[in-house]
């Protein structure tokens, strides 16, 4: 049976193919939800209320009483895995982390079940690869979301079709627990008729689900079918947005794909100097295109110089988009 660890490296290559704008994600995808435990009386939960406040060595401590008061806390267990795992307030430690999930794990709690089984595919035991694989199956059967995820992924790997059309069952779970990379992945086999029917129409509705929950690769697919009227009425200004904004996010495909659109004035107020500044930022990150190439040999010394300034400009941009939509939030 193929090891689940390179089980999820193949789904990515196999989900890739076809000329697809990028592969989905791999694990870990989403963070667990963490679920706070309430009583009756629904006193407010201090530890996870610090947590997600940031204050993490108070979320150590109240989560530490609420165990010491309840061995059977488990919430408060895999708080502290996600605390240790991260090094939130305290020093890093897989293995205090590890210890958590299987004490939350053993009392039945579904984010540590899938918490540990992440923790021993990233591990560097790989004896532990089936133990992994188990719990993966335990919290996808419990509807863990991002569970159903990564196990999808593994099952697409096998390239069997009856693992396929299970996958689908899978991601059909995840993505209407609106994870994007699951609606993305969810698409791109609807594209395929991979484990469903072909239908470019379901394809651009789920593509367009994983737009508006965050998926860049998703952006820049449905973005395509927009422009190409594939599934979805063709909108040439629609599709010149989405590109613009997966652009703005640093995807050198997007960034082609918005200059080539400004060059022939596609959606877009025709610009080659936004064309000509859009490829170098491309070009700056390893992608070529040899059509706009030939667009920047065409400049004169000014204009390449103004492109150039242009593209510091956008390549400055993308990096303050990128650092404010990647930073760190708290679980919530």
């Amino acid at each position: 049976m193929i090891g689940l660890r390179r089980a999820l490296v193949l789904a990515g290559l196999v989900l890739g193919q076809a000329g697809l704008a990028q592969a989905p994600k791999l694990a870990p995808a989403p963070k667990p939800e963490l679920a706070p435990k309430t009583d009756a009386a629904q006193k407010p939960d201090l530890a996870y209320g610090a947590y997600q406040a940031g204050h993490y060595r108070r979320a150590q401590t109240e989560a530490l009483k609420r165990i010491e008061a309840d061995n059977g806390d488990a919430a408060a267990m895999t708080l502290l895995g996600e605390i240790y795992r991260q090094g939130l307030g305290v020093a890093p430690s897989q293995k205090a982390a590890t210890e958590w999930y299987e004490r939350a794990a053993e009392r039945g709690d579904v984010n540590a079940i899938y918490a540990l089984a992440l923790a021993l595919l990233e591990g560097p035991d790989k004896a532990n690869q089936a133990r992994a694989g188990a719990l993966l199956e335990k919290a996808a059967a419990a509807g863990h979301p991002a569970a159903n995820y990564n196990l999808a992924l593994a099952l697409l790997a096998t390239g069997q079709e009856p693992d396929a059309k299970r996958a689908v069952a899978c991601l059909e779970i995840a993505a209407n627990a609106n994870l994007g990379d699951a609606e993305y992945a969810l698409a791109i086999l609807y594209k395929q008729g991979r484990g469903v029917a072909r239908d470019e129409a379901r394809a651009a509705d789920w593509m367009a689900r994983a737009v508006d929950n965050g998926a860049i690769a998703a952006e820049i697919e449905y973005a395509i079918m927009l422009f190409n009227g594939s599934g979805v009425a063709k909108d040439e200004v629609a599709a010149a947005k989405l590109f613009l904004r997966a652009a703005y996010k640093g995807n050198a495909i997007a960034q082609n794909r918005l200059a080539r659109l400004y060059q022939a004035g596609r959606g877009i107020n025709p610009d080659s100097a936004e064309a000509a500044a859009w490829h170098l930022a491309a070009r700056a990150q390893g992608l070529s295109d040899p059509v706009l190439d030939q667009l920047i040999d065409r400049l004169t010394p000014e204009q390449l110089n103004r492109a150039a300034q242009l593209a510091a400009q956008r390549i400055e941009s993308t990096a303050l988009t990128s650092a404010l939509t990647t930073s760190a939030e708290p679980l919530k």
